[in-house]
Protein backbone atom coordinates (compact mmCIF):
# COMPACT_ATOMS: atom_id res chain seq x y z
CA UNK A 1 0.00 0.00 0.00
CA UNK A 2 3.09 2.49 0.69
CA UNK A 3 4.41 1.58 -2.62
CA UNK A 4 1.50 2.06 -4.43
CA UNK A 5 1.14 5.53 -2.31
CA UNK A 6 3.98 6.95 -3.61
CA UNK A 7 3.87 5.69 -7.24
CA UNK A 8 0.87 7.81 -6.95
CA UNK A 9 2.18 10.78 -5.63
CA UNK A 10 5.07 10.67 -8.33
CA UNK A 11 2.58 10.46 -10.81
CA UNK A 12 0.98 13.77 -10.07
CA UNK A 13 4.23 15.13 -9.77
CA UNK A 14 5.24 14.48 -13.10
CA UNK A 15 1.39 15.20 -14.23
CA UNK A 16 2.05 18.70 -12.27
CA UNK A 17 5.95 19.23 -14.30
CA UNK A 18 4.05 18.41 -17.94
CA UNK A 19 1.18 20.88 -17.06
CA UNK A 20 3.58 23.54 -15.79
CA UNK A 21 5.95 23.38 -19.31
CA UNK A 22 2.90 23.23 -21.09
CA UNK A 23 1.80 26.60 -19.45
CA UNK A 24 5.43 28.04 -20.26
CA UNK A 25 5.35 27.23 -24.17
CA UNK A 26 1.61 28.50 -24.32
CA UNK A 27 2.32 31.63 -22.91
CA UNK A 28 5.82 31.83 -24.93
CA UNK A 29 3.81 31.30 -28.17
CA UNK A 30 1.29 34.07 -27.72
CA UNK A 31 3.53 36.68 -26.44
CA UNK A 32 5.35 36.18 -29.58
CA UNK A 33 2.48 36.64 -31.96
CA UNK A 34 1.54 39.50 -29.87
CA UNK A 35 5.53 41.12 -30.38
CA UNK A 36 4.80 39.87 -33.99
CA UNK A 37 1.42 41.77 -34.05
CA UNK A 38 2.64 44.95 -32.49
CA UNK A 39 5.96 45.16 -34.48
CA UNK A 40 3.74 44.62 -37.70
CA UNK A 41 1.80 47.24 -36.88
CA UNK A 42 4.62 49.76 -35.42
CA UNK A 43 6.09 48.70 -39.17
CA UNK A 44 2.91 49.29 -40.62
CA UNK A 45 2.23 53.19 -38.89
CA UNK A 46 6.04 53.69 -39.88
CA UNK A 47 5.12 53.08 -44.09
CA UNK A 48 2.31 54.55 -44.17
CA UNK A 49 3.57 57.89 -42.13
CA UNK A 50 6.55 57.98 -44.44
CA UNK A 51 4.24 57.25 -47.55
CA UNK A 52 2.15 60.13 -46.61
CA UNK A 53 5.03 62.46 -46.05
CA UNK A 54 6.42 61.52 -49.22
CA UNK A 55 2.77 61.90 -50.68
CA UNK A 56 2.39 65.49 -49.02
CA UNK A 57 5.85 66.35 -50.48
CA UNK A 58 4.80 64.95 -54.15
CA UNK A 59 2.07 67.16 -54.02
CA UNK A 60 3.54 70.73 -52.76
CA UNK A 61 6.07 70.17 -55.29
CA UNK A 62 3.20 69.74 -57.92
CA UNK A 63 1.14 72.62 -56.84
CA UNK A 64 1.94 75.97 -58.76
CA UNK A 65 1.82 78.66 -56.57
CA UNK A 66 -0.76 81.15 -56.90
CA UNK A 67 0.14 84.44 -59.46
CA UNK A 68 -0.27 85.01 -62.91
CA UNK A 69 2.30 85.92 -65.99
CA UNK A 70 0.87 89.64 -66.09
CA UNK A 71 2.35 89.76 -62.43
CA UNK A 72 5.19 92.10 -61.87
CA UNK A 73 7.36 90.21 -59.89
CA UNK A 74 7.39 87.30 -63.09
CA UNK A 75 8.28 89.65 -65.82
CA UNK A 76 10.56 87.67 -68.09
CA UNK A 77 13.67 89.23 -69.52
CA UNK A 78 16.27 87.16 -71.37
CA UNK A 79 18.47 87.14 -74.74
CA UNK A 80 14.93 87.16 -76.75
CA UNK A 81 12.42 89.02 -74.51
CA UNK A 82 13.59 92.69 -74.25
CA UNK A 83 12.58 94.56 -71.22
CA UNK A 84 9.48 96.23 -71.87
CA UNK A 85 9.31 99.27 -69.00
CA UNK A 86 12.63 101.28 -69.11
CA UNK A 87 11.72 103.56 -66.50
CA UNK A 88 10.68 101.34 -63.16
CA UNK A 89 9.77 103.05 -60.34
CA UNK A 90 13.46 103.00 -57.65
CA UNK A 91 14.64 103.31 -54.43
CA UNK A 92 18.14 104.02 -53.49
CA UNK A 93 19.56 101.39 -50.64
CA UNK A 94 21.61 102.41 -48.19
CA UNK A 95 24.78 100.95 -49.88
CA UNK A 96 23.95 103.47 -52.93
CA UNK A 97 22.43 100.67 -55.43
CA UNK A 98 19.14 101.25 -56.88
CA UNK A 99 16.43 98.26 -56.82
CA UNK A 100 12.75 98.49 -57.71
CA UNK A 101 11.12 99.93 -54.79
CA UNK A 102 8.62 96.69 -54.36
CA UNK A 103 11.63 94.75 -53.38
CA UNK A 104 13.21 97.11 -51.11
CA UNK A 105 12.25 95.15 -48.04
CA UNK A 106 13.21 91.74 -49.02
CA UNK A 107 16.50 92.72 -50.28
CA UNK A 108 17.23 94.72 -47.08
CA UNK A 109 16.05 91.60 -44.86
CA UNK A 110 18.71 89.09 -47.06
CA UNK A 111 21.37 90.93 -46.21
CA UNK A 112 20.31 91.49 -42.26
CA UNK A 113 19.68 87.49 -42.52
CA UNK A 114 23.00 86.81 -43.35
CA UNK A 115 24.60 89.08 -41.96
CA UNK A 116 22.89 87.28 -38.77
CA UNK A 117 24.56 84.00 -39.98
CA UNK A 118 27.80 85.86 -39.99
CA UNK A 119 27.78 86.30 -44.18
CA UNK A 120 28.61 89.98 -44.97
CA UNK A 121 27.21 90.42 -48.33
CA UNK A 122 28.60 93.21 -50.33
CA UNK A 123 26.37 94.39 -53.55
CA UNK A 124 28.36 94.24 -57.02
CA UNK A 125 25.41 95.91 -59.17
CA UNK A 126 22.03 96.23 -59.08
CA UNK A 127 19.40 98.36 -61.57
CA UNK A 128 21.40 99.27 -64.50
CA UNK A 129 19.46 101.27 -67.13
CA UNK A 130 19.60 100.41 -70.88
CA UNK A 131 21.86 103.14 -71.28
CA UNK A 132 24.19 102.11 -68.59
CA UNK A 133 24.18 98.67 -70.43
CA UNK A 134 25.42 100.10 -73.44
CA UNK A 135 27.76 101.86 -71.86
CA UNK A 136 29.31 98.84 -69.97
CA UNK A 137 29.15 96.81 -72.95
CA UNK A 138 31.29 99.39 -74.98
CA UNK A 139 34.26 99.71 -72.00
CA UNK A 140 34.50 95.72 -72.24
CA UNK A 141 34.67 95.85 -76.21
CA UNK A 142 37.18 98.54 -75.81
CA UNK A 143 39.17 96.75 -73.49
CA UNK A 144 39.42 93.84 -75.47
CA UNK A 145 40.70 95.69 -78.44
CA UNK A 146 43.50 97.32 -76.45
CA UNK A 147 44.41 93.99 -75.53
CA UNK A 148 44.82 93.08 -79.22
CA UNK A 149 41.66 91.65 -80.27
CA UNK A 150 40.13 92.73 -83.89
CA UNK A 151 36.58 94.39 -83.68
CA UNK A 152 35.23 91.15 -84.44
CA UNK A 153 36.51 88.74 -81.57
CA UNK A 154 36.69 91.62 -79.08
CA UNK A 155 32.31 92.22 -79.16
CA UNK A 156 31.93 88.49 -79.02
CA UNK A 157 33.99 88.11 -76.46
CA UNK A 158 32.38 90.90 -74.42
CA UNK A 159 29.06 89.43 -75.48
CA UNK A 160 30.01 85.81 -74.11
CA UNK A 161 29.43 87.53 -70.79
CA UNK A 162 27.56 90.18 -71.07
CA UNK A 163 23.69 90.67 -72.22
CA UNK A 164 22.50 92.99 -75.13
CA UNK A 165 21.49 96.68 -73.75
CA UNK A 166 18.08 96.09 -73.63
CA UNK A 167 17.68 92.45 -72.72
CA UNK A 168 19.18 92.64 -69.35
CA UNK A 169 17.74 91.89 -66.27
CA UNK A 170 19.29 94.72 -64.58
CA UNK A 171 17.13 96.67 -66.34
CA UNK A 172 13.99 95.66 -64.42
CA UNK A 173 15.51 96.52 -60.57
CA UNK A 174 14.49 92.94 -59.87
CA UNK A 175 17.99 91.74 -60.79
CA UNK A 176 21.06 91.98 -57.69
CA UNK A 177 24.48 90.87 -57.76
CA UNK A 178 26.25 89.58 -54.74
CA UNK A 179 29.27 88.31 -52.96
CA UNK A 180 30.87 88.83 -49.40
CA UNK A 181 33.06 91.33 -48.27
CA UNK A 182 35.87 89.30 -48.19
CA UNK A 183 35.72 87.88 -51.42
CA UNK A 184 34.98 91.33 -53.04
CA UNK A 185 38.20 92.23 -51.42
CA UNK A 186 40.61 89.49 -52.59
CA UNK A 187 39.13 89.36 -56.14
CA UNK A 188 38.55 92.81 -56.76
CA UNK A 189 39.92 92.53 -61.08
CA UNK A 190 38.01 89.00 -61.27
CA UNK A 191 34.87 89.84 -58.87
CA UNK A 192 32.41 87.49 -61.35
CA UNK A 193 33.69 84.66 -61.73
CA UNK A 194 32.24 81.00 -61.15
CA UNK A 195 35.19 80.25 -58.43
CA UNK A 196 32.67 82.17 -56.07
CA UNK A 197 30.34 79.52 -55.95
CA UNK A 198 32.84 77.60 -53.41
CA UNK A 199 32.78 80.52 -51.10
CA UNK A 200 30.27 80.20 -47.47
CA UNK A 201 28.57 83.06 -48.91
CA UNK A 202 27.82 81.44 -51.99
CA UNK A 203 26.32 78.60 -50.58
CA UNK A 204 24.26 80.40 -47.79
CA UNK A 205 22.75 82.08 -51.10
CA UNK A 206 22.28 79.04 -52.90
CA UNK A 207 20.11 77.52 -50.00
CA UNK A 208 18.65 81.13 -48.07
CA UNK A 209 17.62 83.24 -50.73
CA UNK A 210 14.28 81.83 -51.69
CA UNK A 211 13.27 82.10 -48.09
CA UNK A 212 12.98 85.70 -48.88
CA UNK A 213 11.49 85.80 -52.82
CA UNK A 214 14.85 85.41 -54.62
CA UNK A 215 16.20 82.45 -57.04
CA UNK A 216 19.39 81.70 -58.52
CA UNK A 217 18.72 82.82 -62.10
CA UNK A 218 21.67 81.37 -64.29
CA UNK A 219 22.00 77.74 -62.74
CA UNK A 220 24.68 75.42 -63.58
CA UNK A 221 24.00 73.38 -66.45
CA UNK A 222 21.12 75.23 -67.11
CA UNK A 223 22.85 77.56 -69.85
CA UNK A 224 20.76 75.91 -72.93
CA UNK A 225 17.42 77.30 -71.10
CA UNK A 226 18.48 80.55 -69.52
CA UNK A 227 21.13 81.53 -72.24
CA UNK A 228 23.84 82.83 -69.66
CA UNK A 229 26.80 81.26 -68.24
CA UNK A 230 26.31 80.09 -64.40
CA UNK A 231 26.29 83.37 -62.56
CA UNK A 232 26.57 82.25 -58.58
CA UNK A 233 26.32 85.80 -57.83
CA UNK A 234 23.18 87.00 -59.83
CA UNK A 235 19.53 86.50 -57.91
CA UNK A 236 16.11 87.62 -58.97
CA UNK A 237 13.32 88.34 -57.27
CA UNK A 238 10.16 86.67 -57.76
CA UNK A 239 8.48 86.27 -54.71
CA UNK A 240 8.72 84.00 -52.02
CA UNK A 241 6.02 81.02 -53.37
CA UNK A 242 7.34 81.22 -56.67
CA UNK A 243 11.05 80.86 -55.14
CA UNK A 244 10.65 78.36 -53.49
CA UNK A 245 8.75 76.31 -56.10
CA UNK A 246 11.24 76.77 -58.61
CA UNK A 247 13.96 76.17 -56.14
CA UNK A 248 12.45 72.71 -54.94
CA UNK A 249 11.62 71.76 -58.40
CA UNK A 250 15.56 73.01 -59.63
CA UNK A 251 13.51 75.14 -62.65
CA UNK A 252 14.93 78.06 -64.52
CA UNK A 253 12.22 80.87 -64.24
CA UNK A 254 12.24 80.23 -67.89
CA UNK A 255 10.77 76.69 -67.49
CA UNK A 256 8.58 78.14 -65.12
CA UNK A 257 7.01 80.44 -66.78
CA UNK A 258 6.43 77.19 -69.20
CA UNK A 259 4.62 75.89 -66.49
CA UNK A 260 2.25 79.05 -65.73
CA UNK A 261 1.75 78.69 -69.16
CA UNK A 262 0.46 75.40 -69.77
CA UNK A 263 -1.72 75.88 -66.64
CA UNK A 264 -3.31 78.71 -68.26
CA UNK A 265 -2.08 81.79 -66.14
Amino acid sequence: MKNKKWSILFLLLILSMIIFCLGVLLYDNNQNEVDQSAGSAAKSDTTSKSQKEASESAAQKEALPEGQLTDWNLVLVNKTHSVENTAPSLVTLANGFQVLDQIQTPVETLINAAQADGIELKFVSAYRSVEEQQAVVSSVINQNISAGMSEADAKSAAMSVLTEPGYSEHHTGLAIDLVDTTYYQNTPNDLLNEAYADTDSAKWLAENAPKYGFILRYPKGKEAETGINFEPWHYRYVGVEHAMYITQNNLTLEAYIKKLQEAGR
